[in-house]
């Protein structure tokens, strides 16, 4: 079994201001990632652990677009 790497460590959703935030900690060299974003209202409606799970894969294909982006700028 592939052993995982990255665990979503806290994720905080202000439903006045549909603000996000969700940190993201690497196992081995605890490093920590911090996303911050802003959902649309419609995405506001939902029960708490859909919303929760929605927000975490939100979080976590913003950091591989951004891993992406940079990658590509290196070559």
């Amino acid at each position: 079994m592939r052993k995982q790497l990255w665990q979503v460590d806290r994720v905080v959703v202000d439903l006045e201001d549909r603000d996000a935030t969700v940190s993201i900690v690497h196992h081995i060299s605890l490093s920590e990632i911090t996303v911050r974003f802003r959902l649309r209202p419609e995405q506001l409606d939902d029960a708490a652990v859909p919303l929760r799970r929605r927000v975490e894969h939100l979080a976590a294909e913003l950091v591989l677009d951004l891993g992406s982006f940079l990658d590509s700028a290196l070559e």
